[in-house]
């Protein structure tokens, strides 16, 4: 039999993790699957995938965002090229939704038995990979800094209600973006470098620009407005996605260096990336044997 090892977040989808469990490992097996299940835990998850995923033939993630970048940052750094297979089970999902996949996890299951993995592009931040968005400023510590218990009652709007308590509170920055030939300077409330085709559950990129295997990563800033009552119309740009909005800059890019005037908070796929005043950034290019 061919092995799988079955990552899975038991708290995620107000704790359909752990309740799909059986009905997933019964799929798998029914496929010609042996599955060892590795529920996650804050920082093993990524280590053990990183030291046994050249044991097993498929690996497949069950969770959330963080979920998703544990394991396929262990499935990187071992260098096993084993597929990866997701089921996303979180609160937003925005890479799940950019392949179209959904939280049924009997017909997802299903699908990655019978559906070939292709490579996709990750991005690295530094010493750290992801693998569809990573992002400083406005919203970027709502998903980590949201107490699950929050995200379980009221989902998505958990991560709305974050942002705008910080859009209230936001104090000015200046970044300095230094990309592939290119410099851009400027207060921004948002700095964001993604492979997605929505951002936060929010915001979203049009379809013929983004694509997951063509070496580029969208680089997307949000000018900080100068007067108060400006940010009425910004926010009605970024909830409309007004890519030609005055306040937004937008670009396809391959690497970048990142400066702010202060050490800024960085999510990568929505997990707590540290804060940092200088970033260095690039697209690793078809590393990630991904099944969408």
């Amino acid at each position: 039999m061919k092995r799988l090892l079955l990552t899975v977040n038991p708290v995620a989808g107000k704790g359909r993790g752990k309740t799909k469990l059986f009905e997933a490992t019964d799929i798998f097996t029914k496929n010609g699957y042996r599955v060892t299940v590795l529920p996650t835990s804050p920082k093993g998850t990524e280590k053990v995938i990183q030291e046994e995923a050249e044991n097993f033939d498929l690996v497949v993630a069950i969770g959330g965002d963080g979920t998703l970048n544990s394991v396929a940052s262990g499935i990187i750094k071992s260098e096993s090229n084993v597929p990866m297979g997701y089921i996303p089970l979180g609160s937003t999902n925005d890479f799940g939704f950019s392949l179209g996949l959904t939280k049924n996890v009997a017909n997802e299951c299903q699908r990655i038995c019978e559906s070939d993995p292709r490579f996709i592009d990750v991005g690295r931040l530094d010493d750290r990979y992801f693998v569809y968005i990573a992002c400083a400023g406005l919203f970027a510590g709502a998903s980590y800094m949201t107490s699950q218990q929050l995200k379980n009652a009221i989902g998505h709007s958990a991560y709305v209600l974050k942002g705008f308590l910080e859009l209230a509170e936001f104090q000015r920055t200046n970044y300095r973006v230094e990309f592939d030939g290119e410099v851009t300077e400027d207060d921004y409330l948002y700095v964001g470098i993604s492979n997605t085709l929505r951002a936060g559950g929010i915001f979203n990129l049009p379809k013929d620009e983004v694509s997951f295997d063509d070496g580029f990563f969208e680089l997307t800033l949000i000018k900080n407005p100068s007067k108060i009552t400006d940010r009425v119309a910004l926010t009605n740009d970024f909830f409309n996605s007004n890519l030609n909005s005055k306040y937004f800059f937008h670009k396809k890019i391959e690497k970048a260096i990142i400066y702010s005037d202060t050490p800024k908070g960085w999510s990568l796929d929505g997990e707590n990336g540290g804060e940092r005043s200088k970033v260095s950034f690039e697209v690793v290019k078809r590393k990630l044997n991904f099944i969408y």
